[in-house]
């Protein structure tokens, strides 16, 4: 135990300066490759073997080479746009406004130290490093592209991962996250739920005309969104605080010229909620605002659904087990329990298929996916969860793996595998209004 914490402690400051250094170097979901080349000299200096998978993302193995439980460390590598970040790319506003870069300093080292350690060498079984590309649901039509193109299946990193069955050898799964709670005293979070999403893309589709000279001759395209924006307003009163519902948007297409009607407009939606059902009957309430819209403008209208993420539900053994490492480090009055976030991440999808905990960690400064976004105090943000988290692999795969083994036999599934993939699928649709014909 000692000798793992004492490696850990010196590569922690190369670890830190790798990750600040993609926190200043920011790329996009899917668009991840300096970030990764980055993390691939770290595993060859250190002479561990890795696997380029789902695109942009990584995998490797540290393998005892003893029959025992497969624990799996998850970071994530990309950033988010937004404006005005000091480190925003110049080309798509970039930014590491989500504590990603974090991850990827916290998981690296804890993996490396019990590498250079030789900790392997006394435990069963496995622990595989995981860098996942593209949580954040963003750059849409690039990623549609690349479906199209073959070159991966899911819009989202860890749905394309587990698409391909990289995680399936694992018993459980450990991971960590900028928390929302940054203006407070709080140094962990455990135990926290999110909602899931699902994503919609718009589309109204008028009829030109002269805006000035004969609007008469056109039907507007931009009346039709913005009363279907009022519509969707108007019914947040129904919406149960219970299931924590958020339905935003943005406009993306507002028309082609001022000086014409406008014929086509585009909004791209989020409908979030803390469970599936609330999702879906959310859903259906948004559609009849947009059909109701389009019907009263007379326009065509076309929807078009993608599945996002699934609600995140972490595993209360692993928490426990993990909240006991925790307090090595902390007093409990410095860990928050039992947390909601309205924010979403596809942590929750992983989160219905095995036993999965995502620590909410502090040390950032200013606003999740805002300009002043970064690193304040790495102690917190770096150090103290790297330590726990080793601790926490210890104690997983100890005593030939008793408590990894005991928490995935007590784990019960939402969904198989096939069942889950299934869903994704299902959940793709394309729906088409056709406008009334005029007399």
């Amino acid at each position: 135990m000692q000798k793992v914490h004492e490696e850990l402690e010196r590569i922690l400051p190369k670890a830190i300066a790798l990750a600040e250094d993609i926190f200043k170097n920011p790329e996009l979901g899917y668009k991840e490759f300096r970030s990764r080349e980055k993390v691939e000299e770290a595993l060859q200096d250190a002479e561990i073997p890795f696997t380029e998978v789902a695109y942009t993302g990584l995998m490797a193995t540290l393998d005892s080479g003893k029959e025992g439980p497969c624990i799996g460390l998850v970071a994530e590598f990309d950033a988010v746009p937004v404006l005005g970040h000091p480190y925003a790319s110049s080309d798509q506003n970039a930014a590491h406004a989500c504590g990603h870069y974090a991850q990827t300093g916290v998981m690296l080292s804890v993996f490396l130290a019990l590498k250079e350690a030789g900790i392997m060498e006394q435990l069963p079984g496995k622990v595989k490093l995981f860098f996942t590309p593209a949580e954040e649901f963003c750059d849409m039509d690039y990623r549609r592209n690349l479906i199209r193109e073959g070159k991966i299946s899911h819009s989202s990193g860890k749905q394309e991962m587990i698409s391909l069955g990289l995680f399936d050898e694992c018993a459980v799964l450990l991971s960590c996250h900028s928390m929302g709670l940054i203006d407070t005293d709080y140094q962990a979070e455990v135990g926290a739920s999110l909602n899931g999403f699902c994503q919609k893309k718009v589309t109204f589709l008028g009829t030109e005309a002269h805006a000035g000279a004969n609007p008469h001759l056109g039907v507007n395209a931009l009346h039709a969104m913005t009363l279907a924006i009022s519509a969707i307003n108007a019914l947040r009163e129904s919406f149960p605080e219970e299931d924590c519902i958020r339905v935003h948007y943005i406009v993306t297409e507002g028309g082609q010229t001022v000086n014409s009607v406008p014929a086509r407009t585009k909004m791209e939606m989020y409908i979030r909620a803390k469970t599936v059902e609330a999702i879906r009957s959310t859903e259906k309430k948004v559609d009849r605002a947009l059909r109701g819209a389009a019907l009263a403008i007379n326009c065509d209208l076309e929807i078009q659904n993608t599945p996002g993420y699934l609600p995140l539900k972490q595993d209360p053994s692993l928490t426990e087990l993990v909240r006991s490492q925790i307090l090595r480090y902390m007093p409990e009055s410095r860990i928050a329990e039992g947390t909601h976030g309205t924010a979403s991440g596809d942590m929750g999808d992983l989160s219905m298929l095995f036993p999965t905990v995502e620590i909410g960690i502090s040390g950032f400064k200013g606003r999740i996916h805002g300009r002043d976004f970064g690193t304040e105090n790495e102690r917190e943000a770096y150090q103290i969860p790297a330590h726990y988290f080793v601790d926490t692999v210890m104690r997983l795969l100890e005593h030939d793996g008793a408590e990894a083994k005991r928490i995935q036999e007590s784990f019960v599934p939402k969904f198989t595998k096939e069942n889950y993939l299934a869903e994704l699928d299902r959940l793709h649709t394309s729906l088409f209004y056709e406008r009334e014909k005029e007399l």
